[in-house]
């Protein structure tokens, strides 16, 4: 059985490549690169394996723990308050990848079916194991 899970949160973040000079950060990552940002309100949405049995037990842990992992990031301006977004861009894909680092941090990856982060309705990134 696979137990889907979501938690939203809201977060600020800009594109930079700091290898490079204004106007080709201007040129490649267009509104997306100004010195303070934009935010969206994105949603992590898990989906955890488990058996029918564990459902009544499980179900409130993963969900504290989803809940956990995105009021980290949930008002901060990701490039300036996260660590790892302080060399990282924080694209929609490096976002899923640090939200599959910090599960897998507590779960084993036989645990999680897929990530799914929603920068927007029609816009999200998706790992499946």
């Amino acid at each position: 059985m696979i137990l889907t899970l979501k938690s939203p949160f809201s977060s600020a973040h800009l594109y930079s490549q700091p290898q490079w000079d204004e106007a080709k950060n201007r040129d490649t990552f267009g509104r997306c690169h100004t010195s303070y940002g934009h935010g969206h309100n994105y949603v992590l949405e898990v989906g955890f394996i488990i058996k029918n049995s564990e459902l009544a037990t499980k179900k409130d842990s993963y969900q504290k723990l989803l809940k956990d992992l995105t009021d980290r990031l949930d008002h901060e301006h990701l490039n300036f308050e996260i660590p790892e977004f302080k060399s990282t861009i924080p694209t929609t894909e490096n976002i899923t990848l640090y939200f599959f680092k910090k599960l897998t941090d507590s779960l084993s990856d036989k645990d999680i079916s897929f990530l799914r982060l929603y920068e927007m309705d029609q816009l999200w990134t998706e790992i499946r194991l």
